[in-house]
């Protein structure tokens, strides 16, 4: 009996081996063992279905990004197998290389041009890569077929990074149109009338009311906008039961707190106030309004020593701020400068001069400016100008550099100044002359 049965457990030992041994991939997927079907397809020729099969189970394990190199194989094969790009297009898509499904499904929509699925997955893959103007091309090919809500708000959305918000405002309101429940669509439209202030916070106010009412009274965004609405229209008690209403929910973010802690303050309600906007500034403290709101507030509760640290901050944040101005008046004349608007580039290089006075650098950028911009006479005034401001023992008219000698980098300046100066005076003697 004992050798029966021992040789009974071998003979069990072996055919579950032989088994495991013959396990395909098919085997291990409809097992779920996709980890051990790649393993067992490792072993295997490179064929075909076997490549398909390992880019299943990679995906089965949402390794997108190990998948999309199999389906790149395939693809060298077969590059104008349909099915392979649109799966090669979703896996690069969920791998998060936008480049990939955007170039799968060009590819796609260029083998069959008139099908509107390709159509419209080739306008997400542009919109997704931030091909902005290419985005608004190709939802325009679709609209022809159909005005598909989500488009119609990436269009929107592609028209406002190419920052063309009338013609956004129209693409979300057709969006919001369509689907009354879009509330990013919606959201997107009160930002464009907010940003009207006067003229716009009523428009606001009622859109977002409707939504609320008659939608969802729970949608955060939206019932932050509808807060903010009315307490810039003044309507503080609206503003304050918005509010609190959304906290309940969940939403303590900076910018209710503030607009709430900012309603209460227009209502003298101090005590409240000093409450969300101290919520306020600990969420964040680059707004130099709620520095001088928080800080009075808490002047007028009595807490005096708290309310003069708070405004203190706020003083030395403006103070910082302004430091920076010449800076960014500088970037914005050199931006001008690059689009070759002279005269915008001049008033904010100006700017940044009577800003910082000191920096005399800004006087040779002028009369650069003025000279590239033909005004030969202005540009002479401000290069003599600029010289004006020369060391006193630097000479320019002699000025030389001596052999093994470095040209001052400060200096440089001064000398291309007296040059130039001279080189307009004889333009514009000849010029005299020619008339």
């Amino acid at each position: 009996m004992k050798t029966e049965f021992a040789i009974s457990v071998v003979l069990t030992m072996v055919s579950v081996s032989v088994s495991a041994q013959t396990l395909t991939a098919h085997d291990f997927m409809q097992q779920y063992r996709y980890r051990e079907a790649i393993e067992w397809l490792e072993t295997q020729p490179e064929t075909a279905e076997n490549l398909l099969l390992k880019a299943e189970s990679h995906e089965r394990l949402y390794n997108h990004t190990d998948a999309l190199p199999v389906y790149e194989r395939l693809l060298l094969n077969n590059p104008d197998d349909v099915a392979l790009l649109i799966s090669a297009a979703e896996c690069a898509s969920q791998a998060g290389d936008t480049e990939s499904a955007l170039k799968y499904w060009i590819k796609a929509d260029s083998l069959s041009p008139e099908n509107l699925f390709f159509q419209t997955k080739k306008a997400i893959a542009y919109y997704r890569n931030g091909n902005w103007q290419e985005t608004i091309e190709s939802t325009q090919t679709v609209f022809q077929s159909d005005s598909i809500p989500l488009l119609l708000r990436m269009t929107g959305d592609a028209f406002q990074n190419i920052h063309e918000p009338i013609w956004a405002n129209y693409f979300y309101t057709k969006a919001y149109e369509k689907n009354p429940s879009d509330h990013l669509s919606l959201s997107r439209i009160c930002e464009y009338f907010y940003a009207m202030e006067e003229d716009g916070y009523d428009t606001v106010a009622v859109m977002t009311e409707k939504y609320l009412n008659e939608i969802n009274p729970n949608q955060k965004t939206i019932g932050q906008l509808n807060g903010m609405a009315n307490y810039s229209s003044g309507r503080f008690d609206k503003a304050i039961d918005r509010l609190k209403a959304i906290v309940e929910i969940g939403d303590s973010s900076y910018t209710t707190t503030y607009f709430l802690g900012m309603s209460n303050y227009a209502k003298g309600w101090y005590y409240e106030a000093v409450k969300w906007l101290g919520k306020a500034y600990d969420l964040n403290r680059n707004d130099v309004n709620m520095f001088y709101y928080y800080g009075t507030a808490l002047g007028r509760t009595k807490n005096r020593e708290r309310a003069v640290e708070i405004l203190q901050e706020g003083m030395d944040k403006i103070d910082k701020m302004s430091g920076m101005l010449p800076d960014f008046d500088i970037s914005i004349a050199e931006a001008y400068q690059n689009t070759n608007d002279h005269a915008k580039a001049i008033q904010y290089y100006f700017s940044a001069y009577k800003r910082q006075p000191d920096r005399h650098n800004l006087l040779y950028s002028i009369a650069h400016a003025y000279d590239t911009a033909k005004d030969y006479k202005n540009a002479i005034t401000t290069y003599e100008r600029f010289l004006k401001t020369a060391p006193k023992d630097f000479d320019v008219a002699s000025f030389a550099v001596a052999k093994d000698e470095k040209m001052n980098a400060e200096n440089i300046y001064y000398i291309v100044s007296f040059k130039r100066i001279k080189e307009l005076r004889e333009q514009l003697f000849m010029q005299s002359g020619n008339k």
